[in-house]
């Protein structure tokens, strides 16, 4: 199993489990961890419209490169890290404004 088909699994088995733990009680939650929560899952989404759209773009003009590989298997697990990343910069920033 290689490295690119298990990023494909995690982000379509793990980080949607991940998050319905994460969402759970997510009123009581920090600032920073709603803003993981809620950056997380715009990423994921944004991913994952990224990967669909390269599965369904015919694979000649994609023949040179690794670009489809990439936003196909790697989409929705970078874009829910990068997602989570940002969103808990911007929560921590708001939850420091708020106190």
């Amino acid at each position: 199993m290689s490295l690119s088909l298990l990023a494909l699994l995690a982000g379509m088995f793990i980080v949607p489990v991940g998050l319905l733990w994460l969402g759970h009680r997510l009123r009581r939650r920090t600032a920073p961890s709603r803003g993981v929560f809620w950056g997380a899952v715009a990423g994921h989404t944004l991913g994952m419209l990224a990967s669909v759209a390269a599965m369904h773009v015919p694979a000649v003009p994609w023949a040179g490169g690794d670009a489809r590989t990439i936003i196909v298997h790697w989409g929705m697990l970078l874009g829910a890290i990068l997602g989570g990343a940002i969103g808990w910069m911007m929560g921590a920033r708001r939850g420091e404004s708020t106190a």
